[in-house]
């Protein structure tokens, strides 16, 4: 239910005057989640709607899609013409102060307002400031009810990976091929069998796809072979209003004991995660809320500590919510980095990773901020490689 008391309050807490959302054609997916605006109402023209920290929100709509925003309380100002328009932007916007708008310089998922919009409302007088900050705390937590359905998925997907193990072993161990699109196959069902849905199929590779860590099976794929490192990353949410995903990745190797060179890859991913979910930990109990980038530069120090720095190849971790990859707190502090901090709410995954020639390894688990502390969420965390009996 659209809460306009929640929007004002996370612009107050940031210090703002108020929040402009834009949208055409559905452009900016955050304007319509906030706002509660359908994807299926017509949406040719631009409309405006300028929530104010301490006034009722004024709303600009074109007279041919003048329904689009009728759920939202507030003003509603009429526009036909480009001058009516311009108009009804100079009554709408603030005498001073500044406005968040969905633009970021340097978090692209929530940078939705283009240029040319940008400049129009800044001759008109507009102070913008990106909303960066403001839609983390408003979309980029979740609620008491979107934690308990992340935790319910995560332990469906924990089950997925030991039954696609469980059918490896079984194979392997009596002499039957298996490949990479059988366990793919095997862990969408187990998702699709608890009533879950997801975005796009697990990943599943094998061998020297095991260094791609956005390795897509085609068809069948390939045949497993003694020895190889097996990558499984699973993601997948509950099919009701709110549900939250969960994203988790586990990795093995077809042998009842792994390479020294497989073990000393995998007690390096292991202990980045570790350590980035100590300096959560301590900064928490200390009530001094970490920074995502600050969680990216502890496990990327360990990783280079161990000799690994050419095997990295992505960020820390990324924010969770109602899409696998949410628009909250990255933990990033390389690709965009993201110096805002974690807050009560965020929810996110810890996946410190290593692509090397031969193979890579990838370790996801999945983090709560619940009650001023880390809850590390789902049935258990990696501790050791999956391994042939």
């Amino acid at each position: 239910m659209l809460d306009i008391q929640k929007i004002r309050a996370a612009i107050r807490e940031e210090g703002l005057s108020g929040w402009l959302f834009y949208n055409m054609f559905h452009r900016d997916e955050i304007a319509d989640l906030i706002l509660e605006v359908p994807g299926q109402r017509s949406n040719t023209r631009p409309w405006v709607c300028v929530v104010s920290a301490d006034r009722p929100p004024v709303k600009i709509v074109h007279r041919i899609e003048a329904s689009i925003l009728s759920h939202v309380p507030g003003e509603t100002i009429l526009y036909y013409t480009r001058e009516e328009f311009g108009r009804a932007l100079t009554r709408a916007l603030p005498a001073d102060g500044r406005l968040a708008a969905d633009y970021s310089p340097g978090i692209p998922v929530g940078s939705f307002l283009d240029h040319g919009t940008a400049l129009l409302l800044q001759s008109l007088g507009a102070s913008l400031a990106p909303a960066e900050g403001i839609v983390a705390r408003y979309l980029g937590t979740i609620d008491e009810s979107g934690r308990l359905s992340h935790e319910a998925a995560e332990r469906v997907l924990h089950a997925a990976v030991h039954e696609a193990w469980a059918l490896l072993s079984d194979a392997m161990g009596n002499g039957r091929a298996v490949r990479e699109g059988d366990l793919r196959d095997r862990i969408s069902r187990g998702i699709a069998d608890a009533g879950l849905e997801s975005d796009g199929p697990p990943v599943v590779g094998a061998g020297r796809h095991t260094n791609d860590p956005h390795f897509r099976v085609d068809d069948a794929g390939a045949a497993l072979e003694r020895g190889d490192v097996v990558q499984f990353d699973l993601w997948a949410r509950a099919k009701t209003a709110g549900a939250v995903y969960a994203d988790i990745a586990w990795v093995g190797v077809c042998a009842a004991s792994p390479t020294p060179r497989q073990k000393q890859v995998f007690d390096a991913v292991l202990a980045a995660r570790e350590a980035a979910v100590s300096l959560l930990q301590r900064g928490l109990e200390k009530g001094e809320p970490v920074r995502g980038a600050d969680v990216d530069r502890t496990a990327r120090a360990v990783l280079a500590r161990l000799g690994f720095q050419e095997g990295i190849r992505h960020r820390t971790g990324h924010s969770i919510g109602g899409r696998g990859h949410g628009v909250g707190v990255n933990l990033d502090s390389v690709e965009f980095p993201d110096e805002r901090l974690l807050t009560e709410g965020a929810c996110f995954s810890i996946e410190p990773g290593l692509y090397l020639e031969e193979f890579g390894m990838r370790t996801e688990i999945d983090c709560c901020i619940h009650g001023g502390r880390l809850a590390v969420t789902g049935a258990e965390r990696q501790t050791a490689l999956l391994l042939l009996a």
